[in-house]
C-alpha cells in the first residue's frame, strides 16, 4: 500500500486548517449578528444614542464597536443579559456597560447602563438605573 507524499498531505493540512479557521470565524460573526440584533442589545444602544449627556461625551453619531464573547462577564441567558461593548462617536470612545431583564409580561428591560469613555478613564457615567436604585 503506497502513503500519499508528505507534499500532499501537508497541503491536505493547510486546506483542512484553512476551512475549521473559517468555519470558526463564520459561526463567531453569526453569534455576535445574534446579540446585535437581539432586543435588550438595540435597547441598550438606542437609550446610549438618546441619552444627551452620552452624546455630549462622544459626540455623534455613536457607533458600537463590538464586544469580546470569550469574556466571562458577557453573557444572555434568555432571562438576563449583561454586556460591556466598545462603542466610539466623533469626539471620544469608550466602553458601555449594561444590565438587562426578561419579564414575561413586558419583554426585555433595561435595568442598568454605565458609560466610560478614554479621555476620563477614571469616571463611570451612570446613564440608566432601576427607578429606585440607590447609587454610592
Amino acid at each position: 500500500m503506497r502513503f500519499p507524499s508528505n507534499k500532499t498531505l501537508g497541503t491536505i493540512a493547510v486546506y483542512g486548517a484553512f476551512a475549521s479557521i473559517t468555519g470558526v470565524m463564520y459561526m463567531r460573526y453569526k453569534i455576535e449578528d445574534r446579540i446585535r440584533n437581539s432586543e435588550y442589545f438595540r435597547l441598550a444602544i438606542q437609550t446610549l444614542r438618546q441619552h444627551k449627556g452620552a452624546v455630549s461625551l462622544l459626540g455623534e453619531p455613536i457607533k458600537e464597536h463590538g464586544f469580546d464573547l470569550s469574556d466571562s462577564k458577557n453573557f444572555a441567558d434568555g432571562q438576563q443579559a449583561q454586556f460591556e461593548v466598545h462603542v466610539k462617536g466623533a469626539n471620544d470612545k469608550g466602553k458601555m456597560f449594561f444590565w438587562a431583564t426578561r419579564t414575561p409580561e413586558e419583554g426585555w428591560f433595561l435595568d442598568r447602563l454605565e458609560l466610560e469613555v478614554r479621555s476620563q478613564p477614571d469616571k463611570r457615567f451612570l446613564i440608566k438605573k432601576i427607578e429606585g436604585e440607590k447609587t454610592e
